[in-house]
């Protein structure tokens, strides 16, 4: 029996290092380590992972074995968790495929790009600061081209001046010093790591507890803060009395949620901003829509969510939004006292069953009616980007 278990464990573990061994083939733009030139940086800043028990998931008992855990894997992993060494900019030479003649357009992505400051390693890799790879294609010349800059946040700017962390995390990355040093500082750095959407000819970079980041789409500069046109409030704690006058004399904030939605029928973008209670009774949150096209926004609709954490995402239907509520609690001392992060003081909630829970979402709304089925044209059949890869350390455009 214990043989069997044992078996089991370890093809467990085989399992799960194989799909992280596959999600880190894949090298992001945002690792492309360039220098002017093209030429490739080496060696870039890497880091350093060995197994330990911590490093597996609860099922396995006991870290994986060396067949398991080889080089290969390991330098994998060890990619993934490597700082961007600079900001770069250059055109891909390497296009399969023919790029179509009026394709002509910027695909973006975000992603945590640094994961250290003044040789301090941060604790987790969400902490890691928001890195932006953009993709642009110009058909009627048949090129496409590579930028990548840092979300460069006020809190970015002023970590990268003093070499060191400045500000708490939410993965548990805090200031050197220890108690003395981060008990009672309660804010958290906005990282902009997590999502990049645009609206009404913004672009924004997303991180779920604080404000977007507005970013210059052409250069690619952070500008800072961007309350929606007056739909967030901005402030140092995202927590609320439950008052909205009270909150902005108190200079409390909203955070947004890092994965709006767009609705398949009317185009739209839905997001939801959020705040917890100061006694932890219920998330106050408000979901907003906007036409994605001009930025207007179309209404606003206020729920009450019950626990003390935000929901990481939500659904939309024709009719209602979905949120399932996080089956945890936070355990503010240790926070408050500078011991941990918020993360790290997450526990099971009383109730620990995620609850999903339907608001009603402002109508009526139309029908999705079936569209039409396209009568077949003459000719050679479109032509589309299936997927965008490195190879050799750059970007690789392909197009079928």
């Amino acid at each position: 029996m214990r043989d069997g278990q044992a078996r089991i464990h370890e093809n467990m573990t085989i399992t799960w290092v194989g799909v992280a061994a596959a999600c880190a083939t894949f090298v992001p733009p945002h690792l492309a380590v360039r220098q002017r030139g093209g030429r490739r940086a080496w060696p870039p800043p890497v880091a350093v992972l060995t197994p330990s028990a911590m490093a597996v998931p609860p099922w396995v008992a006991s870290p994986p074995s060396d067949e398991v855990w080889n080089d290969e894997i390991r330098a994998g992993w060890e990619m993934a968790y490597t700082s961007v060494a600079g900001e770069y900019e250059y055109e891909i030479s390497e296009i399969e495929g023919t790029i179509p003649a009026d394709l002509k357009g910027s695909l973006w992505r975000n992603g945590p790009g640094n994961f250290e400051r003044g040789g301090q390693r941060f604790e987790h890799v969400l902490d890691g600061d928001g890195y932006l790879g953009r993709i642009s294609i110009d058909g009627s010349a048949g090129r496409a081209s590579f930028k990548g800059r840092f979300v460069r946040t006020k809190d970015f700017e002023e970590e990268e001046a003093a070499d060191a962390i400045l500000k708490r995390n939410t993965f548990g990355t805090q200031p050197e010093g220890g108690v003395l040093a981060n008990a009672g500082r309660l804010a958290l750095k906005n990282v902009a790591n997590t999502n990049v959407v645009t609206l009404g000819g913004k672009v924004l970079a997303l991180w779920e507890a604080g404000m977007p980041q507005r970013v210059v789409p052409s250069t690619m500069d952070c500008e800072g803060n961007d309350d929606l046109d007056g739909s967030l409030l901005e402030g140092g704690l995202v927590v609320s009395t439950g008052f909205e006058g009270v909150d902005r004399m108190l200079g409390l904030g909203q955070g947004f949620t890092a994965h709006p939605r767009i609705d398949p029928t009317s185009g739209r973008l839905a997001g939801f901003s959020w705040a917890s209670k100061l006694d932890q009774s219920a998330v106050l949150a408000t979901v907003r829509e906007w036409d994605q096209g001009s930025g207007r926004a179309a209404h606003a609709t206020r729920v009450e969510l019950a626990g003390s954490l935000a929901p990481h995402d939500f659904a939309i239907t024709p009719s209602w939004y979905v949120f399932a509520h996080n089956a945890m609690a936070l355990e503010v001392l240790p926070f408050v006292a500078g011991l941990k992060g918020p993360v790290r003081t997450a526990v099971h909630a009383p109730t620990p069953t995620p609850t999903p829970t339907p608001k009603p979402r402002p109508g009526p709304w139309p029908r999705p009616q079936p569209k039409p089925r396209p009568k077949p044209k003459r000719g050679p059949a479109p032509t589309q980007v299936e997927c965008l890869k490195t190879t050799g350390g750059g970007v690789k455009l392909q197009l079928v």
